[in-house]
C-alpha cells in the first residue's frame, strides 16, 4: 500500500513538475515573440524597413513602406471588425503582398471600391514563400477571426501546387510554421513560434538560399558598372556565391543570351524597375545548367505533369472551402497564372527554354484545377481569361504582376465581389 502511494504521488508529482516546467517555458517565451495575431502569421518579428531589400531597392519608395504590427503589408488594423464596414480578408503569397508594386492587391481594390462608392476594407495577409497548407491555417486561425465578410484566396500556379503526399490532413505535426498545424503549436504557441524562428524551419527560410550580406547592392552595382564590366562582374559573383561548381565560361555563355538581357533588365531605371536578386540566379543556372527532363513545349508539359499535385492541392482548398461554409463566409478562389500569358514575358524568356519550361508544365497544372474546381461547388476564378494576349502584365525578372497586369487583377477581383454576397 504505502509503495502504491508512493509510486502515485511520484507520478501525480511528475505532472505537476512537466505542467509547470512547461508553463514557465511558455512564459519566458512570451517575452521574445510578437503578439497574436502577428506570431500566427509570420515567422519573424514586423519590421519597420524590410531587411531584406538593400540600398539599391530605396529609389522606389514603396518596396520601404513599414509593415504593420501584424506584419503584413497593410495599414493598421483592429482584430474587431469596425462597425457598419464589409471586411475582405485576401490570402495568398508574394502576388497578394505585392512588393514590387506602389500599392498591394487588396490596397488597390480598396481605393478603387471606395472611389466607385462601395468602400470596404481589405486586409493583406499575403505572405511571400507560403503556399496552400499555410493558408488553410492562416484562415483558420486568424482570418476567420477578423469577423470577414467575405475571404479571397489567390493560389499561384508557379509554386502553390503541393506535393503528391502533402494533401490536407487532420493530423497536426509535431512543430510548423503554422501553430494551429502543429501539436506544440496548439499547447504551446509562443515556444512554437520561437523555435521555427531560431531554427529557420520555415518556408520563408527554406526558400531563401544564403548569399553574402548586402548581396542585393552588390549585384545592383554590377549590372551598373560602366561598358562591359556587367558581365564579368556577374560572373565572378555567380561562381563565388551561387554556382561554385560551374566553370565561368558556362555561367557567361547563359547570362550573355539575348544579347544580355537577363541582367541588362535589372540596370536600366523607370516606371517598372526589375530587380535582380540572388535567388533569380539561383533559378537561373539550376535550369539552365542541368539535363533533367524538361517539357519541350506547353504539349509535352502533359507528359510531366503529377496529377497527385493537383488533387492535393484541390484538397487544402476544398478543407478551406468547407472551413469558410461552416462560418457562413462567402469565398472566392482567384486561380493566378504565370508569366507566359504575357507575349512580351514569353519573348523575353526565349533564350532559356529550360527555365521557361517551367510555364508550360505550371500552366498544364492549372488546366487540371481548373477542371477539378469546375466538379465542386467551390466559386473560382481563372485569372488566365484576364491576363492572357496581355502585353506587359508581368515583369520580367520575378515574374510577379506589373503594375498594369495588377490593375487587371484588381478590376476583375472588385466584379467579383460585387457579385458575392456580402451582407
Amino acid at each position: 500500500m504505502l509503495l502504491r502511494k508512493r509510486l502515485a504521488f511520484g507520478i501525480a508529482y511528475g505532472l505537476i513538475l512537466t505542467i509547470a516546467t512547461l508553463a514557465g517555458i511558455e512564459i519566458v517565451a512570451s517575452f521574445y515573440v510578437p503578439p497574436w495575431p502577428a506570431r500566427a502569421l509570420r515567422v519573424v518579428e514586423p519590421v519597420t524597413m524590410p531587411t531584406t531589400l538593400g540600398e539599391p531597392f530605396s529609389r522606389q519608395p514603396w518596396l520601404a513602406e513599414p509593415q504593420n504590427s501584424w506584419g503584413m503589408r497593410d495599414r493598421e488594423r483592429t482584430p474587431a471588425k469596425p462597425a457598419a464596414t464589409d471586411r475582405v480578408v485576401f490570402v495568398g503569397d508574394s502576388f497578394v503582398e505585392s512588393r514590387f508594386t506602389p500599392l498591394s492587391l487588396p490596397a488597390m481594390v480598396e481605393r478603387d471600391m471606395a472611389a466607385a462608392g462601395r468602400p470596404i476594407e481589405a486586409i493583406d495577409l499575403g505572405i511571400s514563400a507560403t503556399g496552400p497548407r499555410s493558408y488553410y491555417y492562416r484562415i483558420r486561425d486568424v482570418a476567420l477571426a477578423l469577423s470577414p465578410d467575405a475571404l479571397l484566396l489567390f493560389i499561384y500556379a508557379g509554386n502553390d501546387f503541393m506535393a503528391s503526399d502533402q494533401g490536407y490532413s487532420a493530423w497536426p505535426r509535431l512543430i510548423d510554421e503554422s501553430p494551429g498545424g502543429s501539436i506544440l503549436g496548439r499547447l504551446m504557441p509562443r515556444t512554437n513560434w520561437l523555435l521555427i524562428n531560431r531554427l529557420k524551419l520555415a518556408e520563408f527560410f527554406r526558400g531563401r538560399p544564403a548569399g553574402p550580406p548586402g548581396e542585393e547592392a552588390l549585384i545592383d552595382e554590377a549590372v551598373r558598372a560602366p561598358g562591359d564590366e556587367p558581365l564579368g562582374r556577374l560572373v565572378d559573383h555567380v561562381k563565388r556565391y551561387r554556382a561554385p561548381h560551374l566553370p565561368k565560361t558556362q555561367i557567361a555563355e547563359i547570362l550573355s543570351r539575348g544579347g544580355g538581357r537577363y541582367w541588362r533588365a535589372a540596370g536600366a531605371d523607370g516606371e517598372e524597375h526589375e530587380y535582380l536578386l540572388g535567388w533569380m540566379l539561383d533559378i537561373l543556372m539550376k535550369w539552365e545548367a542541368s539535363d533533367f527532363d524538361v517539357a519541350r513545349d506547353r504539349q509535352d508539359a502533359v507528359r510531366l505533369a503529377d496529377a497527385g499535385e493537383v488533387q492535393a492541392t484541390l484538397s487544402w482548398i476544398e478543407a478551406i472551402d468547407h472551413l469558410a461554409r461552416a462560418h457562413h463566409v462567402p469565398l472566392a478562389v482567384f486561380l493566378a497564372p504565370v508569366g507566359g500569358v504575357d507575349p512580351d514575358y514569353a519573348a523575353f524568356w526565349k533564350p532559356w527554354p529550360r527555365a521557361y519550361s517551367w510555364t508550360w508544365l505550371s500552366d498544364e497544372r492549372q488546366s487540371r484545377l481548373v477542371t477539378a474546381l469546375g466538379r465542386t461547388k467551390i466559386r473560382f476564378v481563372d485569372l488566365r481569361q484576364d491576363l492572357e494576349g496581355i502585353a506587359g502584365a508581368y515583369r520580367k525578372l520575378d515574374g510577379h504582376w506589373s503594375r498594369k497586369g495588377q490593375a487587371i487583377v484588381a478590376a476583375r477581383v472588385e466584379r467579383e465581389l460585387r457579385s458575392l454576397p456580402i451582407r
